[in-house]
């Protein structure tokens, strides 16, 4: 099982990721981007649940070793055996992607209150955005 960090980690960044077309096309509210990062990391922490909850335990632990769990940001390809060896550089891999798509939010939302182009801007950070994750799933893929 991959560290609960990187599963936190790795849900924010992809919500991030999906947000940031929105972001750039309407004015959100300041406090939008910090729920978006904890409502991603549960959501990247879902299947876990069977961790913590006093029933259904079997039946959620066996939800939680299925493929289906990827769609919880990619959980169960988190947890295979070849990413678990790489303890390190599956942490170290979830933080960049994070830090990743931080910035690309950033940048949208600057370039959203700071001029009106985003019909030219917005396919670009959309690339950019794919792009950054599609790294982040390649980084994950050679390292395991």
């Amino acid at each position: 099982m991959a560290p609960a960090i990187t599963h936190y980690l790795v849900g924010a960044s992809l919500l991030l990721l999906l947000v940031t077309p929105v972001a750039l096309r309407y004015r959100l509210a300041p406090w939008i981007p910090l729920w978006l990062v904890v409502l991603g990391g549960i959501w990247g922490l879902g299947p876990d649940f069977h961790h913590i909850t006093p029933v259904y335990e079997t039946e959620l632990r066996a939800f939680h070793d299925s493929p289906w769990v990827d769609l919880f940001a990619f959980h169960y390809t988190l947890d295979r055996p070849a990413v678990r060896a790489q303890y390190t550089a599956s942490v170290f891999g979830s933080i960049l992607s994070f830090l990743g798509a931080v910035t690309t939010f950033i940048i949208a939302t600057a370039l959203r209150t700071r001029t009106n182009l985003t019909d030219t801007a917005s396919p670009h950070l959309v690339a950019l955005s794919v792009a950054l994750l599609l790294l982040s799933l390649f980084a994950a893929a050679t390292n395991g």
